[in-house]
């Protein structure tokens, strides 16, 4: 929820300044920092999927390790592809 928050101010301020940038063309600067807020969230929501897996991939097997997430409370069960070697932590 945090993350929609400051998205929604960095859209606003990138809004306003984009208004002040064509009402007088020395606003530019203010487009800076908003814009780098607005691009490094959509990065992370794209890059960064957490406990988002595929796990109809056929390398892709649940263990038998299960537990309850300290953050959430919810419990967790741990994939392993045996391709790669890589573990992914996916809600029940």
């Amino acid at each position: 929820m945090l993350r929609n928050v400051v998205l929604a101010l960095g859209l606003a301020w990138l809004a306003i300044g984009l208004w002040v940038t064509l009402v007088d063309a020395a606003g530019w600067p203010m487009l800076i920092f908003p814009a780098i807020i607005v691009a490094g969230i959509v990065f992370e929501r794209v890059n960064y999927r957490g406990n988002a897996s595929d796990t109809t991939d056929p390398n892709w097997q649940p263990t038998n390790e299960r537990f309850l997430d300290e953050a959430t409370g919810r419990p967790v069960t741990v994939w392993f592809n045996a391709a790669t070697g890589e573990r992914r932590y996916v809600d029940d």
